[in-house]
């Protein structure tokens, strides 16, 4: 699934921007893969009075994947961002009571993040601010083992996607022609109930096309979904310093 829509984000970007060869249509291309140094935390909760709650489910990651692909040109430009990663963990729980039992809870979760989306830069150039705006489609699969006491463990699995719409505004001042700093917030809603993703960070640029970039992300959203068959309520949020390689053509 992620492999197919990794593809069709690519014949996405060649529709959006048709005829970008130099000649005819001048701009510039910004391709940068991500390295993401992240926390994570994962909250289920099962819906309603009386349901449980588990916290912090994960807090490891066994692998993390982030490239951005931009054009801009004059006031406008296109991205499309590509999040993948794989989470594992296991934690153990007491339930409340006179008689508590111990719970050890294995949790496994694939995920996919997709954005594709437009910005409006009032200053014609990189150094400003920009109003953005798109979509956010985001994929989980994910399963939990539950192992009470000395009991047999259970398994609970569960798939679920959402597709968010997105606002936000990000802000470059260029100190010099080698650094520039980088501010950025949005909010998705529609298909979850709510995302917030926010980024702070500095960048260096060579004299050619290649540059870096050291940033601070937090994203958070949380949705309902179904776990074998029953209500729950997922959150989760991704936490810490990405590191970035920019080349710009």
């Amino acid at each position: 699934m992620r492999y197919r829509l990794a593809g069709f984000a690519s014949v996405l970007a060649l529709i959006a921007l048709p005829g970008l060869s130099a000649a005819q249509q001048p701009g510039e291309w910004l391709v940068a893969p991500y390295l993401w140094a992240t926390d994570v935390g994962w909250d289920v909760s099962a819906r309603g009075d009386g349901g449980v709650a588990f916290n912090d489910l994960v807090d490891k990651i066994d692998g993390a994947g982030l490239i951005r692909i931009e054009y801009a040109r004059n006031k406008i430009g296109f991205t499309f961002d590509y999040i993948g990663m794989g989470l594992s963990d296991s934690r153990r729980f007491s339930t409340p009571g006179p008689a508590p039992v111990d719970i050890t809870v294995r949790a496994n979760v694939d995920m996919t993040v997709f954005e594709s989306g437009a910005f409006y830069r009032p200053s014609a150039t990189d150094n400003g601010i920009d109003i953005i705006g798109g979509i956010r489609y985001t994929n989980v699969d994910s399963y939990l083992i539950l192992t009470p006491g000395n009991t047999q463990p259970q398994r609970f699995d569960s798939g679920d996607s959402f597709t968010d719409i997105y606002l936000g505004a990000r802000y470059l001042h260029r100190i010099n022609e080698a650094w520039d700093v980088l501010v950025r917030g949005d909010y998705g809603f529609v298909g979850s109930d709510g995302a917030l993703n926010l980024a702070a960070g500095v960048g260096w640029r060579s004299r050619g096309g290649f540059g870096m970039a050291l940033v601070y992300r937090h994203l958070a959203f949380e949705f309902d979904e179904r776990v074998d068959g029953e209500p729950v309520t997922s959150e989760f949020d991704f936490t810490g310093p990405a590191l970035g390689f920019l080349f710009r053509f």
